[in-house]
């Protein structure tokens, strides 16, 4: 490919069959297979759908959303949380060729109004239980709420209301936070979510009916592709959880029949510091990523549990998935998670091509550091509306993740990539992105800070925590700073450590040197490493 060709230009010769998503959708027939279990331990209840039970409530769905005028590309937001609702609406709008936004409920109404806004979204669909809180955030946008028991249909319509809108039409838009703080909407099409899931399903090799367990929120691309999208593209099963619990995780995994499932790093870790194991015969291996994984987390384990981990890495902007680590035998694995100081996250999947780049563009021999990039046809088309930051990401061809990272060649030569830090300056907390800035304004807010810079560090339990770095006028605690921030900011983004300096280090242009600082406080902060913060002394995994 020349310096020209576009990130989201296919790599391969893979063509999707089918010419929509409603063709692609209508082309599933186990009929009697489950597709989707939902459980809700806080309600005490269990639903279950087949194949053709899904389909028929997704039709009839999909036909109300035309009845309301719902155009094709035009985003429609959903508010309901992980639950079978929530998997209700993304498949319908996907089959009316709408584009679903996925709002997380627990952000605060301002940043969600933002999106909707953004998004120019018309309706916020929601169960009774978020009902309130749609109200709250359809305030100053031109948006209005539509209950999601409203969609349902006893019968639904013929199909010729959705002729099928084409694989280039925008179907998912989701928001991520950018080293400027303001959200930015990364546009996914049909073409790369089911690209993506094909290169899933070659990549994952699942026999037909695994039985995934589905405990990552499915407002965010890993929850809602990997785990239900992908399980719909294969012919598998998600047993959809309404939140994870580490004390309900291994009895969900036994009654069920749980084979597989995606985690992020905390949860492992959440699930280590209980007093249990090994895990049951049929659960055979675990993947997990969107955040820093440490080799000895593995290592502890697959000890433990007596369950593989298959690292993966992604970003919404390339769909999910970009690497996973395979099924190698267990002393080649130990080798890739071990030997290297970070565990691989595998090779490229089918479909995707990902290099190390030098600052000048160059592809990075191997062992030499430099950028992670991706192309091929999971990249998204764009950040929404964002014509200077989209060509600043996908320049020359790729799609640059500000992650940096070196590959190694496999005996057949195949590159196994791994990630070693990131070039921007977001912290990823438990696989969430969190943009420093809004941390950064709290801190110099305090009387007595006339300098606070949040800045990220290693943590066991959630890859990454917050410490604040400020500089005071006046005297102040740590334990002041700490509790000033907890009143207005939400326990995730709020600073756990406090150092206290008398200046910081700056660029030529006046902008803090956050990655510098980080560096200089990693031995201090390395005191924090093993410490599991608590909301109020509680266990936040439960």
């Amino acid at each position: 490919m020349n310096a020209t060709t576009r990130a989201s230009a296919p790599i391969d010769d893979f063509d999707l069959p089918w010419a929509s998503f409603a063709e692609f959708f209508a082309s599933q027939h186990h009929s009697r297979t489950t597709y989707l279990v939902e459980l809700d331990h806080d309600a005490g209840t269990r639903r279950e759908w087949t194949y053709e039970q899904w389909q028929r409530w997704i039709d009839g769905a999909a036909d109300t959303l035309a009845d309301l005028g719902v155009q094709q590309g035009e985003c429609v937001a959903g508010l309901s949380g992980s639950s079978a609702d929530a998997l209700k609406l993304a498949f319908a709008c996907w089959v009316r060729g709408a584009c679903y936004l996925p709002l997380n409920p627990h952000e605060p109404v301002e940043r969600l109004s933002y999106v909707l806004n953004d998004a120019q979204a018309r309706f916020v669909v929601h169960t009774d239980a978020w009902a309130a809180d749609a109200n709250r955030i359809i305030a100053g946008t031109v948006a209005r709420t539509v209950s999601s028991a409203s969609l349902d249909r006893g019968s639904p319509a013929e199909h010729d209301k959705h002729p099928g809108a084409s694989l280039d039409t925008p179907a998912l838009r989701v928001y991520t936070s950018g080293t400027t703080g303001a959200p930015k909407g990364v546009v996914l099409t049909t073409a790369n979510l089911l690209t993506d899931c094909d290169a899933l399903h070659r990549a994952l090799d699942w026999k037909l009916g695994t039985r995934l367990l589905t405990i990552l929120p499915i407002h965010h691309v890993n929850g809602l592709v990997v785990s239900s999208l992908q399980s719909w593209y294969g012919g598998h099963t998600t047993v959809l959880c309404d939140r994870f619990r580490s004390d309900r995780f291994w009895q969900d995994v036994t009654a069920e029949g749980i084979e597989a499932c995606s985690m992020v790093p905390s949860l492992l870790e959440f699930l280590l510091a209980d007093d249990t194991g090994p895990a049951p015969d049929h659960f055979r291996e675990v993947l997990c990523g969107a955040g820093p994984l440490m080799s000895d987390t593995v290592a502890n384990f697959e000890e433990r549990f007596d369950v593989p981990v298959r690292h993966l890495y992604g970003l919404s902007e390339t769909t999910a998935v970009a690497t996973l680590m395979d099924r190698s035998p267990e002393p080649s694995r130990h080798t890739w998670y071990s030997d290297h100081g970070f565990p691989s996250i595998g090779p490229a999947v089918p479909h995707v091509e990902v290099a190390v780049h030098d600052p000048d563009g160059n592809t990075c021999p191997p062992d030499r550091r430099g950028e992670l990039v991706i192309r091929g046809a999971t990249v998204m088309s764009c950040y929404a509306g964002r014509t200077d930051e989209t060509a600043e990401a996908l320049r020359d061809g790729w799609f640059h993740t500000g992650d940096e990272g070196f590959w190694l060649p496999a005996p057949d030569g195949t590159p196994y990539f791994f990630i070693t830090g990131r070039l921007k300056e977001l912290i990823i907390r438990g696989g969430v992105n969190i943009s420093p800035l809004s941390i950064d304004q709290v801190l110099t807010s305090h009387p007595a800070v006339r300098f606070g810079l949040a800045i990220p560090f290693e943590n066991r339990y959630y890859g990454e925590e917050v410490a604040a770095y400020v500089v005071c006028d006046e005297e102040a605690s740590e334990q002041e700073i700490i509790e000033y921030c907890a009143q207005w900011l939400d326990f995730a983004y709020q600073p756990k450590v406090v150092v206290f300096g008398d200046d910081v280090p700056f660029t030529a242009t006046g902008k803090a040197k956050r990655l510098d600082l980080k560096q200089q406080l990693s031995d201090a902060l390395d005191t924090y490493r093993d410490t599991q913060f608590r909301r109020n002394g509680k266990d936040p995994s439960r």
